[in-house]
């Protein structure tokens, strides 16, 4: 089973395993694999707004803003 990045909580990481083919969502795939989040990259939660609908992730060095919609195309390994 995968773990989905919206059921971490911040300062828990994991690692990527891929991204969901999900019709109508192929430009917001690109998006991600273009913004780094490449299956076998590590990730972390460093902050999460569910009122605002957003999570704040560690993706290597750099920190960006994800809408819930595209964190739910990530799936992640279940245990390290």
């Amino acid at each position: 089973m995968k773990v989905k990045l919206l059921d971490l909580e911040p300062g828990e990481s994991r690692t990527l395993s891929g991204l969901k083919e999900s019709p109508g969502k192929e430009g917001l795939v690109r998006n991600l694999l273009d913004m780094g989040f490449l299956p076998g990259t590590r990730l972390q939660i460093l902050a999460k707004y569910p009122s605002q609908d957003k999570i704040i992730v560690k993706v290597g060095l750099v920190q960006l803003v994800l809408r819930h919609i595209e964190a739910e195309l990530l799936e992640l390994e279940e245990r390290e």
